[in-house]
């Protein structure tokens, strides 16, 4: 059981470096024209060129060729549809594994770690947030149980709990070797959860097995790196395993009909709603829960009926438009609306916050 859950976006992740969706392209687009991709070009370059085979739908029709979503759907589609301008039906998969090695790439480049020396620290504010988490469950009074959901595919909030010795535990195996390990669950997947040839089972790569292979040393006291893990991936299990995995990480498409990957992930989806469920207080940071993305609204739906009583749901958001403001509510029960509030802060700017919501003992 959690009292409480956080559902973190693709905000949470902007203040240490990832792109937001809509920026994704720009980002992966300057990344390929400074020459930081590596031996990732060629799949960078079959990504735009088939971006720029959509242009021929967009004519004729409103298609979103700015961010990285609006994309991942249509080639979902294509996919099914066996249709795509400038590819034959068989090509149409080469270039899904291209955009996800695209999304891999961009947010390995993005997002740096602090160093010292050999040991790999925690990006601002990530280190603040698994504080607040430990706050929560140790400190405050009453002690809080936590669970976070995320839609982000990076390793930041990883590996802030990872150093703070709460795991994670993604809710499927292997577990997690920390004797207090809190529930992360990725509903899109995650650089570092490999998918078996055989099957498609989701193996995720555990961080301490992860650095017990692979480490980063640099001269100098202080500095930042990257952290290459989901490129690694296929090398880690055919050096250190026995499981033969596809070369790419699990990578959900964000938007789309999401039952081809039911089998992989509904475990962690069902996980996700029995905590939802479960839930004294939830806060939302950094996700502007966008039309298109009806998957959350369900799980959110059938996620939150359960019979303990909801007595607190803030949504973090820098927007001030009122556009996210308005959407949730409109999403909302009348029975959570009552609980609800929606705060114009930063991802940094709403630990502090809910922080004081939850004080020690007097």
């Amino acid at each position: 059981m959690s009292d409480v859950v956080f559902i973190l976006g693709a905000g949470a992740s902007k203040q240490c470096g990832a792109p937001l969706m809509a920026d994704f392209l720009d980002v992966a687009s300057r990344l390929l024209r400074t020459g930081q991709v590596g031996d990732k070009k060629e799949q960078f370059e079959k990504v735009f060129r088939a971006i720029g085979a959509m242009q021929a739908v967009h004519s004729k029709a409103q298609l979103d060729l700015t961010n990285i979503e609006s994309i991942f759907t249509a080639l979902e589609i294509s996919n099914v549809l066996q249709k795509l301008p400038g590819f034959q039906p068989e090509e149409i998969t080469e270039v899904i594994a291209s955009l996800k090695e695209v999304i891999v790439k961009t947010l390995e480049t993005t997002i740096d770690f602090p160093t010292s020396r050999s040991f790999i620290g925690v990006p601002k504010p990530y280190d603040k947030f698994a504080e607040l988490v430990d706050y929560l469950r140790s400190e405050a009074f009453p002690n809080q149980t936590s669970s976070i959901i995320t839609f982000n595919y990076d390793i930041a909030l990883d590996m802030a709990l990872f150093r703070a010795g709460m795991g994670p535990e993604y809710g499927i195996p292997p577990n997690s070797n920390s004797p207090t390990p809190i529930p992360l669950f990725k509903l899109h997947g995650s650089l570092n959860w490999a998918s078996r040839k055989e099957n498609g089972t989701v193996y995720p790569l555990q961080l301490n097995q992860y650095f017990s292979k692979y480490s980063i040393s640099f001269p100098t006291e202080r500095g930042t790196c990257t952290i290459p893990i989901g490129s690694q991936l296929k090398e880690y299990f055919s050096k250190h395993s026995d499981i033969e995995v596809k070369e790419e990480p699990v990578i959900v498409p964000p938007t789309w009909n999401k039952a081809d990957h039911h089998q992989a992930l509904s475990k962690i989806w069902g996980k996700a709603a029995k905590n939802l469920g479960e839930a004294k207080s939830i806060f939302i940071i950094g996700y502007s829960l966008p039309e298109t993305d009806a998957f959350f609204r369900l799980l959110y739906a059938f996620g939150t009926v359960g019979e303990s009583p909801l007595e607190q749901i803030i949504v973090y958001n820098p927007d001030k438009t009122g556009a996210t403001d308005k959407r949730f509510r409109e999403m909302l029960g009348p029975g959570a609306v009552a609980r609800y509030k929606y705060k114009e802060l930063r991802f940094d700017q709403s630990i502090e916050d809910i922080k004081s919501l939850f004080p020690k003992r007097k």
